[in-house]
């Protein structure tokens, strides 16, 4: 264990690969009384008016507070696919809804504004992110990293879970913020329409080509997501650290505008399936069975696409001084 000197108030820096002396390393900090603060002790009898906030941070204020260090990855993996669904799907509401338009969300929205809505959502989120559990926010992105070796095993189930969680609860998000829009929308319904057929793009995607296609849209999008995070991550080819959230924003701003228009590029089993299941609990079970039941597309072809954009890049792109 880490262990704190007495002669100099100093904490001595934990073991990196021991999970207890960082953990104690980190809470002993927090709880640390800071030597010259301004606010003293009141007299005893003398009224107190305002809050201390010093204490607000020890782990005894809070009873979850000594679980947060272990299970901050996953909470930061729920959170940026919560911001990231959050901004994606109230994207393409804005767009639909305050252009007055009455078609449905995927042919008639403004495609560019909607593709750049998502590359941004996707910056800020790993800029939320990427600090504390790399930024995965994609199941995609964990799988190809745990086959090549890039990260363990044991961690996959708990990332995907809070990523999918993240992706429902974002769905969930929006349609509270939506939700006058879309009663308004259920009540001039015509014939033949149902919430999924005409609305069901704001929270999953659907192809607009036959499913044969789509597949190659999703397997080619996907492999090339993850050809381009890897070079843009690799520190053998010399990147912008500060600007890798950017460039990855602008990569999938440049994967919808281009190619994604075709299966509306999930790219992303945790983009399409937490809100999928949302829109299932609102609707029924037609956002599943709709276009031939084309759920299971974006579901696992994404995930094959990164394991083949991540085997691509291994083989075949080799920086200087590999």
């Amino acid at each position: 264990m880490a262990q704190v000197t007495s002669s100099n108030n100093e904490h001595h820096a934990p073991d990196e690969n021991n999970y207890m002396d960082e953990h104690r390393y980190y809470v002993d900090k927090e709880e640390e009384p800071q030597e010259g603060n301004e606010m003293q002790e009141e007299e005893e009898g003398e009224e107190v008016d305002f809050i201390d906030f010093r204490n607000l941070n020890s782990q005894d204020a809070w009873p979850l507070y000594r679980y947060r260090w272990w299970m901050r990855e996953y909470f930061a993996e729920f959170l940026g696919t919560f911001f990231l669904v959050s901004f994606g799907d109230g994207v393409g509401a804005t767009m639909l809804f305050h252009a007055g338009s009455t078609a449905s969300y995927q042919t008639d929205s403004n495609y560019v504004g909607v593709t750049m809505g998502w590359g941004v959502g996707l910056t800020i989120a790993l800029y939320i992110t990427m600090g504390i559990s790399g930024g995965h926010l994609n199941p995609a992105v964990t799988l190809a990293n745990c086959i090549s070796g890039a990260f363990p095993w044991k961690k996959a189930p708990g990332f995907i879970f809070a990523q999918i969680f993240g992706g429902f609860v974002g769905a969930a998000n929006v349609y509270a913020l939506f939700r006058p829009y879309l009663d308004e929308g259920e009540k001039n319904l015509q014939a033949g329409e149902t919430m999924t057929s005409k609305y069901g793009g704001l929270f999953c995607t659907y192809p607009s080509v036959p499913n044969g296609y789509a597949v190659w849209s999703e397997l080619f999008n996907t492999m090339a997501l993850l050809m381009g995070i890897l070079g843009i991550n690799d520190d053998r080819m010399t990147p912008a650290i500060n600007f890798k959230p950017v460039a990855v924003g602008l990569l999938v701003f440049c994967i919808g505008i281009t190619t994604g228009v075709n299966s509306g590029y999930a790219i992303n089993p945790a983009r399409d399936l937490g809100p999928r299941m949302f829109s299932a609990v609102l609707w029924g079970s037609e956002p599943f069975t709709s276009h031939h039941y084309y759920f299971w597309i974006p579901m696992f072809c994404p995930i094959f696409g990164a394991v083949l954009g991540v085997f691509l890049y291994a083989i075949f792109i080799i920086p200087k001084g590999a």
